[in-house]
C-alpha cells in the first residue's frame, strides 16, 4: 500500500520586523567594559573609540540582534490563505458579528 503526500511545497523568507529595529551589544576582551543593548549604533562605535582612546583595549565582542519575522514568499499562496481563512471567519458567524458591533456603535 502506498501513500502519497499531497503538501505542497511552500517558501518562505525571513525578515527583519518593521517594528523590531536592530540593537547591539559590546563588551571589551580585555575588562569589564560593556555598553548595554542599544538601538544606538553609533552610540556604541563611539564608546567603543573612546574606551579604545582611554585605556588601549582594542578587541570587543559586539553582537547585534533583531528581530525576525517568518512570512509566505508567494504572492499567490499569501492571497489563498487570506481566502481560506476568510471564509472560515465567515463560517464560525464573525462576519454577522461584526454587523452587529457595527451598527451598534453607529457606523
Amino acid at each position: 500500500m502506498s501513500t502519497r503526500s499531497t503538501a505542497r511545497f511552500v517558501r518562505y523568507k525571513v525578515t527583519s520586523h518593521p517594528d523590531g529595529g536592530l540593537r547591539t551589544f559590546v563588551s571589551c576582551q580585555s575588562c569589564s567594559f560593556v555598553v548595554l543593548p542599544t538601538a544606538d549604533i553609533e552610540r556604541a562605535t563611539r564608546a567603543m573609540s573612546h574606551h579604545t582612546a582611554t585605556k588601549g583595549h582594542a578587541i570587543f565582542k559586539r553582537t547585534t540582534e533583531d528581530v525576525a519575522v517568518v512570512v509566505l514568499a508567494d504572492t499567490a499562496e499569501q492571497e489563498r490563505r487570506a481566502e481560506v481563512n476568510r471564509l472560515e471567519y465567515r463560517h464560525l458567524g464573525g462576519a454577522a458579528e461584526d454587523d452587529a458591533e457595527h451598527a451598534q456603535a453607529g457606523a
